[in-house]
């Protein structure tokens, strides 16, 4: 069956490019349909293809682990995955990515995400200003944050990079996983809250996604989250990328401090299907609950 959603993150995002192309070719503009945003975890934005049809650079995203991608879902019909491979150059410019893109509430969608194939990418190539000024439309009709699509432009570090991990169970202070997590580097600890349903896994606690419940825990600020998400991903048994092959599943929440500021952090959650049988913990507070059931 072929896949349902494209993540644009280029000029796919602005409608008006996006007919004039179908215009010129005689593809249905309706073929595709944005139905959100998203973020593609673990990547940054680089303008390191020279598009022949642009006449200069690019967009194309890079791995990078710690940052993420804001860009738009796509719904997309047969008709439309012609298209996109048509306007793409696929197989000789770009190929398709299989990518797990994490939602505006944490759940996340697998999506087409097109990437440059490696032997065509080059080092930073300055984007023509139509183009540049097409992404810059649909970044602003989507409420994107322009900073990493301006920082790639001047050959910059284009994405958000996000020093910030939710932890609500054996990674926070006094847990048994909290000394490996120390020795990554970290800057700050902070008391934080997150909403949805914390669960008893014996040892350890897991969170799901889809409720309102307040649950209790801490943010760990690295100094260096590119080197400690390996170490963290190994821990929680979460594969990269925020791919769903792991134990848990890593991805951005909002969560609150103390402070009352909301802020984004990665967080390990589990899906509802890894926790048939497990208790939930009523007060969302791992350690009070470990504490009362030790004693």
């Amino acid at each position: 069956m072929a896949a349902r959603y494209s993540f644009a993150y280029g000029s796919n995002t602005d409608a008006t490019d996006w007919r004039a192309w179908c215009a010129r070719t005689g593809h249905d503009p309706a073929s595709l349909r944005p139905i959100g945003t998203g973020i593609l975890p673990d990547a940054r934005l680089a303008f390191d293809f020279f598009g022949k049809g642009r006449g200069g650079g690019v967009l194309n995203f890079q791995p990078r682990r710690g940052g993420f991608v804001e860009g738009v879902l796509l719904e997309v019909s047969d008709a439309g995955w012609r298209a996109l491979d048509q306007k793409e150059g696929v197989p000789h410019a770009y190929q398709r990515r299989h990518r797990h893109i994490i939602l505006p509430d944490g759940q996340a969608l697998e999506a087409i995400a097109y990437q440059v194939i490696p032997e065509r990418q080059q080092d930073h190539i300055a984007p023509p200003l139509a183009y540049l000024n097409a992404v810059r439309r649909g970044f602003a009709a989507h409420g994107l944050h322009p900073g990493p699509l301006e920082a790639a432009a001047l050959g910059a570090e284009g994405c958000h990079a996000l020093a910030d991990v939710f932890v609500y169970g054996t990674l926070m202070q006094g847990g048994f996983w909290h000394g490996p997590a120390a020795e990554a580097g970290i800057a700050a600890i902070t008391p934080a809250q997150a909403t949805g349903t914390l669960f008893d896994l014996g040892d350890y606690p897991a969170l799901s996604l889809g409720s309102a419940t307040p649950v209790s825990g801490e943010i760990l600020t690295f100094q260096d989250i590119a080197s400690a998400l390996p170490i963290l991903d190994e821990i929680e048994d979460a594969a990269p990328e925020g791919a769903a092959s792991g134990m848990y599943r890593r991805t951005i929440l909002n969560v609150r401090d103390t402070t009352g500021r909301h802020r984004r952090a990665w967080a390990y959650v589990m899906a509802p299907e890894n926790l048939s049988g497990a208790s939930i913990i009523p007060s969302g507070d791992w350690r009070t609950h470990h504490a009362k059931r030790k004693k």
